[in-house]
């Protein structure tokens, strides 16, 4: 007989009900939208062009806020690191009070190691996303 590992089954399943689940989301925002635009047409016979385009607008033809994607990476890439350093010192202090699981917890701090690194990844990375208006890392305007 195969044993099965019920832990990972049940991530799997897990994700694939969020994929199904946004998927499902995504087709019903749509048909609410059309859903919308029929009732508008029958109520006035004629629709707004101003209307229209903000009932259709997606999230990715809007305008995003300039700034947002440098604050994300620098907030996100911080708290990476930061939770890092602090599974680094947990297993640290692990492997110095239960002497005989040292050589897992030096294994962990490797893990927690390259958690950090990536953090730092995370961090530099927003040196290349667009600044925020008013940035104090800018020169003042003259």
């Amino acid at each position: 007989m195969h044993s099965m590992d019920f832990g990972a089954f049940g991530f799997w399943l897990f994700i694939a009900a969020l994929v199904v689940a946004g998927y499902w989301k995504e087709t019903r925002q749509e048909a609410e939208k059309h859903e919308t635009l029929r009732r508008m047409m029958e109520k006035t016979g004629s629709v707004d062009e101003a209307k229209l385009k903000e009932l259709f607008s997606s999230a990715v033809e809007q305008k995003s806020r300039p700034g947002r994607g440098y604050r994300a990476l620098r907030i996100t890439g911080t708290i990476v690191i930061f939770v890092a350093a602090a599974m680094a010192i947990f297993f640290l202090a692990i492997g110095t009070i239960f002497e005989n699981e040292a050589s897992h917890a030096h294994a962990a701090l490797a893990v927690a190691v390259g958690i950090a690194l990536v953090g730092a990844g995370i961090f530099f990375s927003s040196r290349f996303a667009e600044l925020p208006p008013e940035s104090r890392n800018e020169p003042p305007a003259r």
